[in-house]
């Protein structure tokens, strides 16, 4: 899979198929569109080509709005690679992008420098100044310019539409295993493993400590979960977000014990695939009724 940014032409592309979004998340709705993509390109004898933006619009036009992102970047590349993508823009966002009218954006952003055989956006697809533009909007330039526009209905689990807000709700409360439904696969976070305090290994159950970029996080508690160790996984895991009060400590940890697991894990890359919430974050009254309490959490 190639990565573009912003420096690239239409003979850069072979007959594209292409889809444009934040895609944050990448979840069912995101994914049947991709899928789209991938499977008519291929019939089409042409490249699928997904246009997203760094860094997340809404980064630029609302910074103080309290968005965390599920998926930052290099854990949606790492995705969209797994998927099949051929070829990812990963285009700058910023303000002059912004201004651009939901004209000026098509003609000069998507057909000038892309020309696409085809366009597949999502139902709530909005584009340009403002917001201004709508699917159907693209629809119709699609037309005049030459490309056709395919606008793909909701994606619905349990009557209600997959949309990012709502697993970023679910996530927040705890409930991964509801957010995993709409994601289609585990609630990931991923980072490298940097040193800890060596608590856990004074208690018997060593732990690997994350170092992420990660701004979506769980509420403090203790998790299942599946650790994948560069290509190695999926391995089990009990994963601890907190503050460790029963030792007085203050700053938010993310620490992972891998049952059986042998050698060093220092410097990697570790991916942790969230399944479940076993219990809240509290302090014990002492070391050893920790100890006690981690055995069962890995039981």
């Amino acid at each position: 899979m190639r990565i573009l940014r912003d420096t690239f032409e239409a003979s850069d592309f072979h007959h594209p198929v292409v889809t444009i979004g934040s895609y944050d998340g990448l979840h069912l709705g995101h994914q049947a569109i991709i899928k789209k993509v991938i499977k008519e390109a291929k019939e089409k004898g042409g490249e699928s080509v997904v246009f997203t933006f760094e860094p997340h619009p809404v980064k630029v036009l609302h910074p103080h709005w309290d968005v965390p992102l599920i998926t930052p970047y290099s854990k949606k590349i790492l995705l969209l690679k797994e998927m099949g993508v051929d070829t990812v823009i990963n285009y700058p966002f910023d303000q002059r992008l912004a201004k651009l009218s939901p004209e000026a954006f098509v003609e000069e952003v998507i057909y000038r420098r892309l020309r696409p055989l085809k366009v597949i956006v999502g139902y709530n697809f909005t584009f340009g100044r403002g917001k201004g533009g709508t699917a159907e909007d693209l629809r119709e330039m699609g037309a005049a310019m030459g490309f056709e526009v395919e606008v793909i209905p909701p994606f619905e689990v349990e009557g209600k539409p997959v949309s990012s807000s709502r697993i970023r709700e679910l996530v927040r409360q705890g409930r991964i295993e509801e957010a995993n439904r709409l994601l289609g696969r585990d609630f990931i976070i991923m980072g490298e493993v940097v040193p800890g305090t060596g608590r856990g290994r004074k208690l018997g159950f060593p732990t690997a400590n994350l170092r992420t970029e990660q701004e979506l996080l769980p509420p403090k508690g203790v998790y299942a979960a599946r650790a994948y160790v560069g290509s190695r996984g999926p391995h089990p895991a009990v994963v601890n977000i907190g503050t460790r009060p029963t030792f007085g400590e203050g700053d938010l940890v993310i620490e992972a014990f891998l049952p059986g697991f042998h050698g060093d894990l220092y410097g990697q890359e570790l991916r942790l695939g969230f399944l479940r919430r076993l219990r809240d974050e509290r302090p014990f009254s002492s070391p050893e009724a920790l100890k006690e309490q981690i055995s069962r959490d890995v039981e």
